[in-house]
């Protein structure tokens, strides 16, 4: 099946208690165990990507389209796009989106090509275009990599649990330069021979912050709990000590909190949360997860849900389940589903309460063992769910915020024969989320709701409110990156839209032209925030009367009035 997984352990390397495993990081945390005498070497393992690559087995249902009456909330696009496998999608700074191509067969994980996807003169995506963009360096073609857009606009890839077919939990990166048109390749963090498959999140100074799924993953395993930090003018790693970091990051995704930290749950220990803080480079306890509710699947399976952060800081994290029945194993546990909410309060380590369970569906536990999640404008959570572990089929939910409650939506056309990790979620500056399964028909799904006033950006001033074509401004206000960072996946997908887009819309022919922006000074999620950022006209943006909005996550600031020449 579609290799959309996870690094499973053969033998007892991560057994439960983790005590005595070696922890790889740096000089100060190499070889440290988690328990609180010297540890020894975690020698005598190998690693295996689990399940291999291929598709699931479709599972011969039909598509749930909700009762009789409903209207499906899923849309194709007009023009497919001209490759067979999207997968990864990144929302750039200058509106357009970038999809990566990856087969994820049984012959090859990815390939180096991407594609954009740009909307239309009236900035639909429904009717957008696509194009081919210059292909990353030759010897780097990675499956469930690091990723994210910097403040100069950027976008970064890094690391890889596949490259090409094999998996080889790669140390290779690249970053595309957007003006340029050009991939460069990076260099790994020192000491590291291996990255694979890791998060990564850009913190609010604007600090690209990489962790390592494992160390020496191919000949001699050790699960790591470092860090690094890229100086992204210098392009110079630093890698930090993980103080305080209890268990491997392997399989753990982070969400960036109004404070400025990182939550992140933990898979391998017992369920608990961490936060990261910037300020000290250390690691602190975050609370209890369970009880009263555990949305990660333990060992051997080792997988949780996406962990969506609604404006506010709250976050939803959907549950992975308890089924280890993985293809060619059929489903056929009937459980339900535990999801877990973190509640965020500044000056404390939070809270966490139960979330809704998703219940069994044919008999058959529904659970997000990887997947995406969405948040919509309106505050609630869109995600999907499959059969046990990376079985078919998959189906759609709506977290309920207010109420604190999961409903079922209608399914997309290829659902039965989709799995939750073969799936992608990508939030648009128009509301709209995109989302693709690895086959040629891309939906977006409309049905976001209508955000709160106090959840928009503001603008504050712009350096000048006659534009010309070709021309550089500057544009200041407050929360011009959001309240909550849109999509999620964990540590196999990244593609956060946590930063400002500008959209100017011609007032006499309502021709939408996107503003490329660079220099963000920030990108924290706390209300209230004041940033500024610069933004770029294309060559051709329509002369005359003009309204700008600036927009994150979806969700557009009141307009200003620009005149355009």
């Amino acid at each position: 099946m579609r290799a959309r997984r996870r690094v499973a352990v053969l033998a007892a390397a991560f057994v439960p208690a983790l005590t005595g495993l070696t922890l790889a990081g740096t000089p100060a945390a190499s070889a440290h165990p988690l328990s609180a005498g010297p540890g020894g070497q975690a020698s005598g393992h190998t690693l295996r990507a689990s399940p291999p690559l291929g598709v699931p087995k479709p599972s011969g249902l039909k598509p749930y389209n909700g009762p009789a009456g409903t209207v499906s909330p899923w849309t194709p696009l007009k023009n497919p796009p001209p490759f067979k496998t999207p997968g990864t999608m990144l929302l750039q700074s200058d509106g357009t989106v970038l999809v990566h191509d990856e087969p994820d067969n049984n012959k090859i994980a990815a390939t180096n090509a991407w594609f954009r996807l740009t909307p239309d003169s009236k900035g639909s995506y429904l009717n957008g275009t696509w194009s081919q963009i210059p292909s990353m360096p030759s010897n780097y073609a990675p499956l469930y990599f690091a990723s994210a857009i910097l403040p100069d606009g950027r976008m970064i890839v890094e690391g890889g649990e596949y490259n090409k077919a094999p998996p080889v939990w790669t140390n290779l990166g690249a970053i595309y330069n957007p003006v340029t048109n050009k991939w460069a390749s990076v260099a790994p963090p020192p000491g590291w021979t291996n990255i694979g498959d890791a998060a990564s999140e850009v913190l609010p100074n604007g600090t690209f912050m990489l962790q390592q799924a494992c160390q020496n993953c191919l000949t001699n395993p050790e699960a790591s709990i470092a860090d690094a930090l890229l100086n992204a003018k210098t392009m110079q790693w630093t890698v930090i000590p993980a103080v305080g970091k209890e268990d491997p990051n392997d399989e753990e995704g982070w969400t960036l909190e109004p404070n400025g930290q990182l939550l992140s749950v933990e898979v391998w220990a017992l369920p608990q949360a961490q936060l990261f803080n910037p300020s000290t480079d250390s690691w602190s306890f975050a609370g209890a997860i369970f009880p009263p509710g555990n949305p990660v699947n333990p060992f051997p399976i080792v997988e949780v849900g996406p962990q969506n952060e609604m404006p506010g800081g709250n976050t939803f994290v959907a549950g992975a389940g308890v089924s280890t029945q993985i293809p060619p194993t059929k489903c056929t546990t009937k459980a339900s589903t535990q999801s877990a909410l973190y509640h965020f309060k500044a000056g404390t380590p939070g809270t966490w309460t139960a979330g809704p369970m998703i219940k069994p569906i044919g008999g058959k536990e529904f659970a997000t063992t990887d997947g995406p999640g969405a948040t919509l404008p309106g505050g609630n959570v869109l995600f999907d769910a499959s059969a046990c572990v990376f079985n078919a089929p998959t189906h759609f939910f709506v977290y309920h915020a207010n109420s604190n409650r999961i409903t079922q939506i209608p399914d997309v056309p290829n659902a039965p024969n989709d799995t939750s990790f073969a799936t992608r979620m990508l939030d648009l500056p128009n509301g709209q989320v995109l989302f693709n399964d690895g086959h040629r028909e891309m939906l977006v799904y409309t049905a976001g709701g209508t955000p709160k006033a106090s959840w928009r950006p503001s603008i504050t001033s712009l350096s000048s409110k006659n534009l010309a074509a070709g021309g550089t401004y500057t544009l200041s206000g407050r929360q011009l990156a959001g309240l909550d960072q849109g999509s999620a996946y964990g540590d196999d997908v990244q593609n956060a839209t946590n930063f400002p887009v500008v959209r100017i819309t011609n007032s006499a022919t309502g021709v939408v032209t996107y503003g490329r922006t660079s220099g963000w000074t920030s990108v924290s999620v706390t209300p209230g925030t004041p940033s500024s950022t610069r933004f770029t006209l294309p060559p051709g943006t329509p002369a005359g009367k003009s309204t700008l909005v600036v927009v994150a996550n979806g969700i557009a600031s009141a307009p200003a009035t620009v005149m355009v020449s």
